[in-house]
């Protein structure tokens, strides 16, 4: 995916960069190195890159992150790293180049391929919140107390997955990922013209197998809040699983691969029903593709800064 975002920082940065190997996986981390003396606590920002690119596709953007926080007031009280890594199947961790295709470039088990490694990418997050720490601040005079995840597309995908289903990340950014894997494969299954889907039988068919079906309605957001609930079952488990937790969706208003359409349902029942719990900042970029573009990227510079400028904030007051 060609990034139509400025990507000069890169060339141009003095940030720390860090490799650590934390759990099998190759990890980079950001602007530890650049954490004030004075930082009580530190956030760490998760950055997810798309599917068929690899962690350099999202350098761009953790510098950038760094950077307006450096520039911030928020910086001497509260520090923020970055970390990124390559997703499941993908970069250093690819074992099948099949296995990361769609239905139409010939991989027949794209769905269960799919969800099977962005589901896997939101575990590692959590496995990774367990140990960063340690690797990164292993005196411990440092206490990472905030996580925050972002990702584009294939990593977006995986942000809503860790967004409800990891209790310890409190904020995220998805850029033109969606919460309902059903319906973006009911979609896709359309587009590609599979026979299952003409036939009606997608859904528990070998493209999408009931077993699938039920581990998405486990771990899905729409799965879990949305599909086949009632109002007041929905309600509660926004509530549960979503409830004081910030989050900014930027999406393709002419987006073919991942429609917002596919999107909408939730994110409408969402502000419905959890406005009162959940802070939803919902943008739709008009005559914007399949692509992550120099604007979305601004907003999502925006959020996190804000997003830890107002956590420290509140920090003070609590002193």
């Amino acid at each position: 995916m060609t990034a139509l975002f400025d990507t000069a920082c890169v060339s141009a940065s003095t940030i720390s960069k860090q490799k650590h190997y934390i759990a099998g996986i190759e990890v980079t981390i950001y602007g530890a190195s650049e954490v004030a003396q004075s930082a009580t606590s530190v956030a760490c920002l998760f950055l997810l890159h798309p599917r068929l690119e690899t962690l350099t596709y999202v350098e761009p953007i953790a510098l950038r992150c760094l950077q307006a926080h450096h520039e911030s007031s928020a910086q001497p009280e509260r520090g923020l790293i970055v970390a990124s890594f390559d997703q499941r199947n993908h970069g250093t961790r690819l074992v099948s180049t099949k296995a990361n295709e769609a239905w139409r470039s010939g991989n027949e088990l794209h769905a269960i391929d799919m969800f099977g490694i962005y589901q896997g990418t939101s575990q590692d997050v959590s496995l990774l919140i367990d140990h960063v720490p340690s690797y990164v601040f292993p005196d411990g005079d440092k206490t990472v107390d905030g996580w925050l995840c972002a990702g584009v597309s294939l990593g977006g995908h995986a942000t809503w997955l860790s967004l409800v289903n990891e209790p310890r990340v409190k904020s995220g950014v998805v850029i033109i990922g969606c919460p309902d894997f059903q319906s973006v494969m009911t979609h896709r299954a359309w587009k590609s013209k599979l026979g299952s889907y003409q036939e009606d039988r997608f859904i528990g068919s070998p493209d999408y197998p009931k077993t699938l079906d039920s581990t998405v309605r486990r771990t899905d957001p729409a799965g879990i809040i949305m599909r086949d609930r009632p109002q007041t079952e929905s309600s509660r488990l926004i509530k549960e699983r979503l409830g004081g937790k910030s989050i900014l969706v930027l999406s393709g208003g002419a987006d073919k691969l991942v429609p917002y359409d596919c999107s909408k349902p939730f994110l409408d029942l969402l502000k419905a029903e959890g406005q009162s719990l959940a802070d939803l900042k919902d943008i739709v970029y008009d005559g914007v593709g399949h692509d992550c573009t120099e604007q979305m990227i601004v907003e999502l510079v925006i959020f996190v800064t804000d997003f830890l400028s107002a956590n420290t904030e509140s920090k003070s007051k609590v002193r």
